[in-house]
Order: structure tokens, then sequence, then C-alpha cells
């Protein structure tokens, strides 16, 4: 009877736990049902219309935000309507079937947001809070693959460590069609903006005091339609831009051993940094060493044009097995930018270059210095380095720096910031 009584306990504990464990679901469905319920008729499909076919040519989401007639969604969802509004124009359908025109109140491009404005109230004004406690549970709204409004489980996970632009990480699944739809915690207030997914389970969101402050300036024009967005986004990246150059600029660099010199390492904590060492062998006879920081995000710009990029690249190669124009081939097959574009003559200009010859810590290198610049933002340009050591039959560094929508001026202060930390040791 005691060793029953010993066990009986722990056998309601277990109990209880798998009751528990099978509770817990149903509640979490009961919760999305109610929210779904709630939000249903204040989240809308946002459509972008080619006028030509009067068919849609993109849809994405919008909410409700800040009174009646305005609706939040992601700039990517409208941009097309931005750069050729003779050639698109936005509506909204709601769950019901209704249907209406909307005009685009403001942007902020660097946040991928949007307010949009309805010619009639479309219901009940989503609240805000701020980024809950990891594990949390949020609930995603949208349009999955232009498919009815669905609601989608999933949780926070917080600010991503390494991003410039600052998004929060959801494990639930964010479709195409659901960008711009609001995901909320359990009270229904929105956490995060949908806007992008990575994969299966890994989708993120815009934190919504992005959403806050440009819901802000808007109410300063009284929700008025913007009639210069260009200008409007051309200032947005000029901010960002100087912003992002304070934070490389005004503090020390870590140093890192790239072959025979120093030379800077992560220049920023919201970089991503890589690197690797491939010693020599006899099939290989030479010592290859790169690293490589970059931005893991960007700016949406349009389809074909993004900005707010940074990459830096450092390579060396060293041999003592490889005759001079051996050595040269191999050396020169590495001597490549590593900057990724598809804008067009719509959206810049052609690179123009300049070659120096330049002695960085007593040793001689051949620099080509590219930008173009871009048509619809004066002022602001992709940045190309390409930097390779001279002067030695059997080693050599290689450096790259990619830089886009930067000014001139700040570029060649980044690479001279760069260079001034170069450091020659040989061994």
């Amino acid at each position: 009877m005691a060793k029953l009584l010993f066990r009986m306990p722990r056998l309601c504990g277990l109990l209880l736990a798998a009751v528990a464990a099978f509770a817990l679901p149903v509640q979490a469905d009961d919760l999305a049902q109610q929210l779904y319920a709630t939000h249903k008729n204040s989240v809308y499909r946002i459509e972008v219309i080619s006028p030509g076919t009067d068919k849609k040519s993109s849809l994405g989401t919008g909410f409700v935000m800040a009174r009646g007639d305005v609706l939040a969604s992601n700039f990517h969802v409208v941009s097309d309507a931005v750069h050729e509004p003779e050639r698109y124009r936005l509506e909204w359908q709601g769950v019901d079937g209704s249907r209406g025109p909307l005009a685009i109140i403001a942007v902020d491009v660097i946040h991928d947001l949007a307010l949009l404005k309805a010619e009639q109230n479309l219901g009940t004004p989503h609240q805000t809070t701020t980024l809950p406690q990891k594990g949390t549970a949020l609930y995603s709204m949208g349009h999955p693959l232009g498919l009815d409004l669905a609601i989608v489980p999933g949780s926070a996970n917080g600010l991503l460590e390494k991003s410039l632009y600052d998004k929060i990480h959801f494990s639930g699944n964010i479709n195409p069609g659901m960008s711009g739809g609001p995901a909320l915690d359990g009270q229904g207030r929105v956490v995060g903006i949908n806007v992008a997914t990575a994969s299966e389970g890994v989708g993120f969101l815009v934190p919504a005091h992005f959403l806050d402050a440009l819901v802000q300036r808007a109410s300063e024009r009284d929700f008025a339609v913007d009639a210069d967005l260009q200008q409007r986004i051309g200032e947005q990246l000029v901010a960002n831009q100087a912003q992002l150059f304070a934070d490389f600029l005004n503090h020390p660099w870590p140093k890192q051993q790239v072959g025979k010199f120093s030379v800077p390492g992560e220049i920023s904590s919201r970089l991503d940094c890589w690197g690797r060492t491939d010693p020599a062998t006899e099939k290989k006879p030479y010592l290859e060493i790169e690293t490589n920081c970059s931005g893991q995000d960007d700016v949406f710009l349009s389809q074909r044009q993004n900005a707010g990029n940074v990459g830096y690249q450092f390579f060396w190669l060293e041999s003592d097995k490889l005759s001079p124009r051996a050595f040269y081939r191999e050396y020169q097959k590495r001597h490549n930018s590593q900057f990724q574009s598809y804008a067009d003559e719509t959206d810049v200009g052609n690179f123009s270059c300049s070659v120096h010859f330049v002695e960085v810590s007593g040793q001689s290198f051949k620099a080509n210095i590219c930008a173009r610049p871009y048509k619809r933002y004066p002022g602001l340009t992709d940045f190309m380095v390409l930097m390779a050591m001279t002067g030695h039959d059997r080693e050599g560094l290689l450096f790259t720096l990619d830089l886009s929508s930067v000014s001139l001026d700040n570029g060649m202060k980044l690479l001279q910031h760069f260079l001034e930390q170069f450091q020659w040791q040989p061994r």
C-alpha cells in the first residue's frame, strides 16, 4: 500500500500534464478563431491594377490603421503605383467582395511601409504594441498566394541580430500575398507588419513602432495624399545612409589578420561576417584566406533595384611553389566585385571608373574606384572599389568594397577610413 501511495501523486501529475498538453492547442485554436472574427472586416486585399487589362498585376494585404479610411501595408506591395502612377492604380477588396480605389498617403521606404487612403470607412483601426518576449504567440493575417483571408499562428523570436534594418523573427508561414498584413498578439494588438519569408516557418515582421512613426508624420498633414513620393524616398535614402555611416565611422573597428595584413574586421554588429582558410596542398599549391562581411538585408526600391547594401571582402593568396606567371593567373581570377544589382538604364546611369596607384602601409596597391548615379534620386550612387596589392611575385591582398545608394563623398570617406586601418605585418 505504501508503494502505491508513493506512486499515485506522480501518476496524477503525469495525467494532469497530458490533459494540459491536449488543452493548449484547443485554446490556441479558439483564440485564432476569435482574432479572425474580430479583425476580418478591417484586413483587406490590396491589388495593383494594370489599366490596360484591368487585371491585377500583383497583390498584398493591408489593414485599417489610425482612422477608418486609412490602410497600412508594405511599400513593396504598392511600389509599381509609386514609380509609375500613370500605368498602375490601387484597389482594396474586402472579405465580402466589396471593392474601392486607394491613393498613397505616405511611404517609409527604409522599413518597407506605406499608408493608403480609401474613399470610405473600412472598419475599426488597429492598435499597436511593443515587441513581446521571445516565444510569445503571434497570429499573422493576410491573403496567402492571393487566396481568401487567412490567419497563421507562430511566435515572436526577437529582433534579428545581424540586420541593418530592424526586423522581428516570426516562426510562422508568411506566404506571398500576406505582405502588409498585421501580426497580432493575443489581445489583437499589432506587434509587426508581415514583410518577408526566408523559408517555411521563418518569416519576418517590421516592428510596429516604425508604423507608428509613419502614422504620426502623416497625421501632421491630416493624412493628405503625398504628391511627391519620389522626393520623399530620396530624402529617406539620404537620411538612412547618414545614419549608417555614423554607425560605421564613430567607433573603433576591431582588427583581423588576413595573410600579412592586419585589416578591419566587423565594422558594425549589424553586419554578418564569414571567413575561411584553405592551406596549400599538393594539388593546390597555394594558401587562400578569405573574409567577407555584408548586410543580410537591404531596402526595396523596385522589382529591379535595391538600396542600402553594404559589403566588403579581403582575400589573401600566397604560394612558394607557383611561378610568378602562374601565381598572377590565380590572383587575377579572384579580382572581382561582389556587387549585385538588377537595375537598368531606367534606374541608374553607367559606371564611371578611375584607376589609382596608392601606397598603403608601405605597400603598393592598384585601385579601381567606380560609381554610377541614381536617376530618380540625385546625389546618390552605387559605389564599387576593387584593390589589388602589387609588387610581389607570390603573395598578394585583394580588397573589395560595395555600397549602394550612397553619396560619392560618403563612399570615399568610408574607403579612406578602411585604408587607414591597413597594417603590413610581415612574418
